[in-house]
């Protein structure tokens, strides 16, 4: 029995592409019943003129104070590159972080949230180097706890289809999750893209082959920035875990806390 669900993966104002209060999130939070882990960007390195880093002592002296019953975490989302693995390693022990996710934004110094990294590329090969990026992030930021939203690259894909078949990408997807097991790193299911039936549907192959291959965990998180969005799709994606064979968890002080 679920006993309270938390959303872990979220965006406050110490993330360069939020705005979102930590005091209204709490509102909702407490609304809507849930917990909150608090999961600001850090990506060095990253193009553009948006610097997504923030002060961890300002992060934990300003959010410490709002933790009285429990229901905040602190974590952080770390940008995978490869110049850039060892100062992330670095950030990532200089503070007591609840929870860290390892995400893949950025290849070859482009961000794939716009236009310029589809350039040229047609949907296998775009979706191919992404996968095969991640695949060998992982081990130089086996540091972190989590995974990020596999399926980033399918938000802003400029293709008719834009959605990551198992099928299509086996090898790719495979790895990845292989990667990930030997290094201790389980996925997130990112709700962002389930208010699309189809999206989810496509997503179930991927999550299943992960828990086939040994896996037997997942986070849950909405990825929200602002208000609206918090808590959204949780309980539509424990459903889905469930069909994947897969537990909702979600980490405090890095240790793995079950939400069943």
């Amino acid at each position: 029995m679920i006993t309270i669900l938390f959303d872990c993966h979220t965006h406050t104002e110490f993330s360069a592409d939020s705005v979102m209060k930590l005091t209204d999130a709490l509102d909702i939070a407490q609304k809507l019943n849930i917990g909150l882990i608090t999961t600001e960007h850090i990506d060095f390195d990253f193009p553009g003129s948006d610097i997504y880093e923030f002060d961890p002592i300002k992060y934990f002296d300003h959010y410490r104070k709002y933790q009285y019953n429990n229901s905040l975490l602190l974590g952080v989302e770390i940008g995978m590159q490869k110049q850039t693995a060892v100062r992330s390693k670095i950030f990532s022990q200089q503070s007591p972080f609840d929870m860290i996710i390892i995400s893949q934004h950025i290849i070859d110094g482009y961000d794939i949230y716009y236009p310029e990294y589809f350039y040229g590329k047609d949907k296998l090969t775009a979706y191919r180097i992404y996968l095969q990026a991640i695949a060998n992030m992982i081990s130089l930021h086996s540091f972190g706890d989590v995974l990020g939203h596999i399926d980033y690259i399918c938000r802003k894909a400029p293709y008719d289809d834009k959605e990551l078949y198992y099928n299509d990408f086996a090898p790719y997807i495979d790895k990845i999750w292989q990667t990930a097991l030997v290094n201790n790193v389980i996925p997130e299911i990112n709700t962002r893209r389930f208010s699309n039936d189809i999206s989810i549907k496509t997503l179930i192959p991927v999550y299943r082959r992960y828990h086939e291959l040994g896996g037997k965990y997942a986070t849950i998180g909405s990825d929200a920035h602002v208000p609206a969005s918090l808590g959204s799709g949780l309980k539509k994606a424990c459903i889905f875990l469930k069909k994947c064979g897969l537990v909702p968890v979600y980490f405090k002080n890095h240790q793995l806390i079950p939400m069943l």
